[in-house]
């Protein structure tokens, strides 16, 4: 597992399904490799959303997400987004959509190693973060020393990360946690770390001021 200064999320969707295939090929093939040349970053891997109906986005609005880790996102980020930026790219696939992008740097003080193989089948990702501002530090220390420990001590995770965004959102979460999964059906993964939860309640390890986002259940897609 290796350190990370900071990644960025791109979320995307093909806005023609009919020609996801053709998309896809292209993503893979061209558009990955010249963005991470471009860009700098040290890897880039792509998932796709789980519960995607066939031909159609699922209700997040998103069918895949890359995953561009940099070693110095100062550096990185501003060229990844000049790469993807509509108005500027010049061998863009007509079919490729953008959902969202997000610049995150790493959260919290501990949980910034990245876990990098082909065994990692998917991801887990939660956008979380405290409902009262006042006690975003208490609720760091939890989120560090309790729940994401809970998370992985529930055999659904083998990792997680935590980020928080560069430019913070006024409303809303702005902290994300990753969970990387080994398991064959991510679907499991998502049933034991929700099976985790009510022990965690009984036993006082939840806390009232934790509020979660937009979260979703992600396995690996595209070329190795």
């Amino acid at each position: 597992m290796s350190p990370v200064n900071g990644i960025v999320l791109v979320f995307s969707r093909p806005s023609d399904f009919a020609q996801e295939a053709e998309w896809s090929a292209w993503y893979d093939g061209t558009h990955l490799p010249a963005a991470v040349a471009s860009s700098g970053a040290a890897v880039a891997t792509r998932w796709e959303h789980v519960e995607r109906p066939h031909g159609a986005s699922p209700p997040v609005g998103f069918t895949h997400m890359t995953a561009y880790e940099f070693d110095d996102l100062g550096a990185g980020a501003p060229k990844l987004l000049d790469v993807l930026d509509p108005s500027r790219a010049r061998s863009r696939h007509p079919a490729d959509m953008i959902v969202g992008v997000e610049v995150l740097a790493p959260a919290g003080a501990r949980w910034h190693h990245r876990r990098r193989g082909d065994d990692v089948t998917g991801q887990v990702i939660a956008f979380v973060g405290p409902n009262d501002p006042a006690r975003e530090e208490e609720w760091n220390v939890w989120l560090d020393d309790v729940h994401v420990p809970d998370m992985l001590g529930s055999g659904a995770f083998v990792n997680a990360t935590r980020w928080v965004r560069t430019a913070r959102d006024r409303f809303g979460p702005n902290y994300l946690t990753i969970y990387d999964v080994t398991l064959p059906d991510i679907d499991e993964a998502v049933a034991l770390s929700g099976a985790a939860m009510g022990p965690a309640r009984e036993r006082g390890r939840l806390r009232p001021f934790h509020a979660g986002g937009l979260r979703a259940a992600l396995r690996r897609a595209g070329r190795p």
